[in-house]
């Protein structure tokens, strides 16, 4: 209590921060819901607000260039790890999982590439 006699002023900033700090927690920005996540940047491209898309998902536009050779090198190696050996469309892999849908009687794994998930 001391410190509050001390310092009113200050006192009073902390309290309006807190206040508006809170007011921020309870009452959000509404967020577009009918566009498909967006980001808004400055001329030079530096991302200054972003939003979801409508289902929450957060799409924030990259190029290769700026993503992590390693994470490039995992996604290939996870998602489509033929992806520099077939044409777009993998046989094998489409064989393979039409096989596995005749065979169990439901889709067990899927034959897509990323080309085609592009």
């Amino acid at each position: 209590m001391a410190w509050l006699r001390a310092h009113p002023l200050r006192a009073a900033l902390a309290g309006l921060l807190t206040f508006l700090l809170l007011l921020d927690q309870l009452f959000p920005p509404p967020l577009p819901r009918d566009m498909p996540g967006l980001l808004v940047v400055a001329r030079d491209g530096e991302p200054l607000r972003g939003w979801p898309d409508a289902d929450g998902v957060w799409r924030i536009p990259v190029k290769p260039e700026q993503v992590s050779p390693r994470y490039l090198e995992s996604l290939l190696a996870y998602e489509d790890r033929w992806f520099y050996w077939h044409p777009g469309v993998n046989p094998v892999a489409m064989l393979r999982a039409g096989w596995q849908w005749i065979t169990q009687g439901h889709i067990v794994s899927g034959g897509s590439t990323l080309s085609m998930q592009v």
